[in-house]
């Protein structure tokens, strides 16, 4: 028993889970209410990313720029005589 050898202690963690429905607007005011982060619905992001198709893109790129696509009735909405 005295060979030096200490053992760390257990840690144990409590999840609480809580359930809530919300809109896409304030989605991210309810995550931070929940996570103790203060936060204004509607406040300025910053600019988001851009991607370009260009010539020479890999598919890895191209990939990422077909994920940040809007659903397609969201772009008919956008486009409603095509």
């Amino acid at each position: 028993m005295g060979g030096g050898i200490r053992e760390k202690p257990v840690k144990v963690v409590i999840i609480n889970t809580q359930y809530v429905q919300t809109d896409a607007a304030s989605f991210k005011s309810v995550v931070q209410n929940l996570t103790g982060k203060d936060t204004v619905v509607g406040e300025e992001q910053p600019p988001a990313k851009v991607t370009q198709f260009r010539r020479g893109m890999s598919f890895k790129d191209l990939d990422l720029m077909v994920q940040e696509l809007p659903p397609l009735d969201e772009l008919m909405k956008l486009f409603p005589d095509l």
